[in-house]
Formats: structure tokens, C-alpha cells, sequence
């Protein structure tokens, strides 16, 4: 494995820096110039044989060797500067060769002292002046240091336009970097310009948002109190509301008995019971608003006590047989005998399973209504009492399902009007069921008939052991 790693790994490409493809031609050009420079002193002044080799041999073969040199070495922008320094060199080399001319050595040292001023700055111009020093030094021992006052117009020439070509060049790359410059400057303004508007976007975008959250906070927060304040009033109007329909209820069942001794009209003793029966359906229908109010506005207190399964179960059937009877229906209960009681609230299950049995009775007629008691433990090792509900009415479709336990909700609007209801009583009985550790859940058959299933701890519930809680709050 590491064999493969180390034939895949590939060597790290060089950057060439662009000074050195730049000095390249430069250097190309003014290495023949000043090679002819010094060759036209060299036909009027003859020197030895080595000398004219050796300045052929830097005009043509330097320039190249001095690009591969910086282009192979591992920093290529400080192998060049070492360049122009020798560059600097050659140049006082060939004015010791054209006789320390002034004028030859003036445009001579200008050209390259321009070039390293480019490059490298003042300090650097500085290094290369010196280094031409020596190379002057150096070429004044080699041939001598004897000065050549007059030069041939043909040196003049070369010099001339060498001077020319040099500062050509040099000036066409300052113009080209001077407008890159100005280009690359435009481009950061107008990014900058870019980059503003969109902080400035990003910034309203934030404050937009800001303002959108609190404004909802501030509808939450005010939905929310208007929800307490509603379901306040509501269950602090438990005794204004229920107390003259109480009155209305007691009063006609005494006229009820009164009359009935007096032997009057049988009309008038079924208009008295008319009015006791929509007064109780009104009690009714406040008590399940009241409810669902005390709820919302946690003011349930549940009283725990020693329930007896048998007892319970009793109760309900006596005070939901009317209305079981009402539709020809028939209750059967199923009790195992091994369920003796549980530690809850006896109100509040008395209430689901009336709930829950009435509910089914209302909608099944000619049928079995059957109320099956079961034991089970779940994962937590925490054990539930369930309370199955089974009819054989007219069933729930899926649709009709996912409206069940909304509040003032029935499954439909023929159903609100054939069956009439508050569709309150699922809704209260479950969070009542969830309220005591368990839940209310619900399987149906559209035609066949329908199961709810309520289930409650068996002891005590607590925050910690209760998730139905948690879930519905």
C-alpha cells in the first residue's frame, strides 16, 4: 500500500514568476546590442583574439543560459534578481571594453539601472550599480583603464537605438501594468460596490426578519392570552351558567309532579318534559364547553382514590342504558375477573367511558355495543387499563378520522345534522385519558362499525412516566 501511495504522488509544479519571461527578451536584445557596441569599438580599437570570443560568447549564449537557470531554480523571482545583478556586472565589464566612454557608459547603465529600479526597488538598484562597479574594475584589469574620448558614428547608432529599444520596451510594460492596475482597481471597486449592496440586502433582509419574528411572537403571545383569558372567563362562568339551567330543571320536574296529582292535560306534562329535556341537553352541552375551557386553561384538578373496576363499570351501564336503549341497541360488558381496581381519577373515567359509550350508541341502531376491559404493560414497565368501545354502527372513513379530535368538529356536516352534538366529548376525553397517563384511539370500518379504545394508567401519573402528556402539550 505504501508503494502505490508513494508512485501517486506527483511533484509539485514550479511557478515561473512573470519577471523572468519579461527580462528573457529584454535581456535577448540588449545583450546583442551591447555585444555590438563593444564589436564596433572593437574594429577601430583591435583587442586580443580571447576578448572577442569571450564577448560573442556572453552576447549570444548568456541571456539563454541566465532564463533556464531561473526558470529550473526553486524560487525563479530571486534567481532573476541574481541575473540582473550579473546583468549589472557584464554592463561595467563592456564599458571598460569601450574604453570608458561616457556617453556609451551613460545609456549603458541607464537602461540597466532602469531595468532594476523596475524589479527591485531603490535598494536593489543600488546592489546593481555596485555590482556594475566591479564589473567596470574588473574588465579595467582585464584590457587596461584607458579611456576613449572619441567613438565612430556607427557606435553612436547602436547605442543610440539600443537606449531607445530599451526604453521602449520597459515603458510599453509600464503602460500595460499601469492599465492592468487601473483595471484590477475598477474590478475591487466595483466588487466592493457589489459587496456593499448585498450587506446592505443582507442587512434589510435581517431587520425584515426581525421585525417578522417579533410580529409573530407578538401574535402568538396575543392569540395566547386571548385563548386564557376565553377559556378564564369561561371556567369562572362554571357557576353563572349552570346554576339557572339547574334552577330551569328543578322547577319543571316539580310542576312535572304537581301537575300529575292534579290529573291535567297529558299535553301539558309532555311540554314540561320537553322543557326539562333541552334544559339537561343545554347543561349538557355548557358542561362539555366548560370542560374543554378548564382544560385549556389547566384548571383540571384530578382527584386519585381506589377505583373498583366492578362498581365502575356498573355505573356506567345503569346511566348510559337510556341511551343505548333509545336506538333498540344492546350493551354487553366484558370484565376479566382478575381486574379488581385501579388508582385514578373515578370522575374522570366515569366521564370518558359515558363519553365514549354514549357516542357509540348514538351512532348504531339494532346493534351490540360492547365494552371490553383489558390489562397491559408496555416497554417501561409501566401498566394501562383499556377501556374498548366496540359498536357495529355506521363506521368512520379515513377522512371522517383525521377530524375526530378537533374541537366543536364532527366527522361531517350530514353527520352534525342527522345525530346533532357538540363534537366536543372525543376531544375532552382525550386529553382527560392523556391527562391521566394513557390516551384515546380510535379503528373503524366505514358500514361495520367502529372500536375507541381509552386507556389510563392504573397508579398515579407522574411527568416523567406520562409521554402522552408531554406530546399533547
Amino acid at each position: 500500500m505504501t508503494h502505490v501511495a508513494a508512485n501517486d504522488e506527483r511533484p509539485a509544479v514550479r511557478r515561473v514568476h512573470p519577471t523572468v519571461k519579461l527580462d528573457y527578451g529584454v535581456r535577448t536584445m540588449s545583450h546583442l546590442v551591447n555585444g555590438s557596441i563593444v564589436g564596433s569599438v572593437f574594429f577601430l580599437h583591435p583587442p586580443a583574439l580571447g576578448l572577442w570570443l569571450f564577448v560573442a560568447c556572453m552576447a549570444l549564449l548568456w541571456p539563454h543560459a541566465a532564463y533556464i537557470a531561473a526558470k529550473k531554480a526553486r524560487d525563479s523571482k530571486r534567481a532573476e534578481l541574481r541575473n540582473l545583478l550579473i546583468d549589472s556586472a557584464l554592463v561595467g565589464f563592456w564599458g571598460a571594453m569601450v574604453g570608458f566612454n561616457s556617453y556609451v557608459v551613460v545609456m549603458m547603465m541607464s537602461s540597466i539601472n532602469a531595468g532594476n529600479l523596475s524589479v527591485g526597488g531603490v535598494r536593489f538598484a543600488l546592489l546593481g550599480l555596485l555590482a556594475a562597479i566591479a564589473g567596470a574594475l574588473a574588465g579595467g584589469m582585464a584590457i587596461g583603464f584607458a579611456y576613449i574620448a572619441e567613438i565612430s558614428p556607427i557606435t553612436i547608432a547602436i547605442t543610440s537605438a539600443g537606449f531607445l529599444m530599451f526604453t521602449t520596451v520597459f515603458g510599453m510594460h509600464s503602460n500595460i501594468q499601469t492599465r492592468r492596475v487601473i483595471r484590477v482597481k475598477r474590478e475591487l471597486q466595483a466588487r466592493n460596490r457589489q459587496i456593499e449592496q448585498q450587506t446592505l440586502e443582507l442587512k434589510l433582509a435581517r431587520k425584515l426578519a426581525e421585525n417578522e419574528r417579533r410580529a409573530a411572537e407578538d401574535a402568538r403571545e396575543q392569540a395566547e392570552s386571548a385563548n386564557r383569558s376565553k377559556s378564564a372567563f369561561l371556567a369562572n362562568m362554571s357557576h353563572e351558567l349552570r346554576t339557572p339551567l339547574n334552577a330551569v330543571i328543578g322547577y319543571s320536574e316539580m310542576l312535572h309532579e304537581d301537575l300529575s296529582d292534579q290529573h291535567v292535560d297529558p299535553l301539558m306534562l309532555d311540554d314540561l318534559d320537553k322543557i326539562k329535556g333541552a334544559a339537561k341537553h343545554l347543561l349538557r352541552l355548557i358542561n362539555d364547553v366548560l370542560d374543554l375551557s378548564k382544560i385549556e386553561a389547566d384548571k383540571v384538578e384530578l382527584h386519585f382514590e381506589e377505583i373498583e373496576l366492578a362498581g365502575l363499570v356498573d355505573q356506567v351501564a345503569s346511566t348510559s342504558q337510556p341511551i343505548v336503549a333509545a336506538n333498540r341497541n344492546r350493551l354487553q360488558i366484558n370484565l376479566p375477573a382478575d381486574l379488581a381496581s385501579i388508582h385514578s381519577d373515578i370522575t374522570r373515567v366515569r366521564q370518558v367511558l359515558f363519553n365514549l359509550v354514549s357516542n357509540a350508541a348514538k351512532f348504531t341502531s339494532d346493534g351490540v355495543i360492547t365494552l371490553d376491559v383489558r390489562l397491559e404493560t408496555d416497554s417501561q414497565d409501566l401498566q394501562r387499563v383499556f377501556f374498548d368501545v366496540s359498536d357495529t354502527g355506521i363506521g368512520i372513513t379515513e377522512q371522517q378520522m383525521a377530524k375526530l379530535f378537533q374541537p366543536f368538529v364532527q366527522a361531517d356536516s350530514a353527520t352534525t345534522r342527522l345525530y346533532g352534538g357538540s363534537g366536543l366529548g372525543l376531544i375532552i376525553s382525550r386529553r382527560l385519558c392523556r391527562m391521566m397517563g394513557g390516551d384515546v384511539t380510535v379503528t373503524s370500518v366505514p358500514g361495520k362499525g367502529s372500536r375507541f379504545s381509552a386507556s389510563v394508567l392504573t397508579s398515579p401519573v407522574t411527568e416523567s412516566s406520562n409521554p402522552s402528556v408531554a406530546a399533547d402539550a
